[in-house]
């Protein structure tokens, strides 16, 4: 008999909770698919990457034209550096700056395991090649964007 506004109580209990259910699913949501966008935009630098790094296996033998590549300023223009890589360069540069990517810069720096390989054949002339791609995060705030940096290293030994 004292029980008659006890369903309505319940009732309203369960709306609160789900409620709250609801709101947490929707945040979720919204995480979610920042991480999605994070996780294309690590995609797209990992083949960026990629793309360079088989470009000099390919023209391992003149892998110290491709040393202080840099897609921020113009693709050396000495006269001592071999065509592929010039054309490699200018290609990387294009395939940086049409990426979709806010910010997005590649670096490439090689060096020289041992600096002496006739007095030490047993670097067998091995160079590290280290490239470095940064981009900045797609925020709406700009005073959230975060720049993250992916750098990918190997090894290459000229034929």
């Amino acid at each position: 008999m004292h029980q008659r506004g006890f369903t309505i109580l319940e009732a309203m209990v369960a709306a609160g909770v789900l409620s709250v259910g609801l709101l947490g699913l929707a945040g979720l949501q919204g995480m979610s698919l920042g991480k999605n966008v994070d996780a294309n935009d690590v995609t797209r630098v990992t083949n960026l990457a990629a793309d360079m790094a088989e470009r000099i296996q390919n023209n391992r033998q003149y892998v110290l034209d491709y040393h202080n590549t840099d897609t921020g300023v113009a693709c050396p223009q000495n006269v001592s550096t071999q065509r592929m890589a010039l054309g490699d360069c200018a290609q990387w540069q294009t395939l940086v700056a049409n990426s979709r990517l806010a910010g997005a810069r590649g670096v490439i720096t090689v060096t020289s395991l041992d600096p002496n390989p006739t007095a030490n054949p047993v670097t067998m002339n091995r160079f590290l090649v280290t490239i470095t791609v940064s981009w900045q995060t797609m925020r709406t705030d700009v005073s959230t964007a975060r720049t993250k940096t992916v750098t990918f290293t190997s090894l290459v030994a000229p034929e």
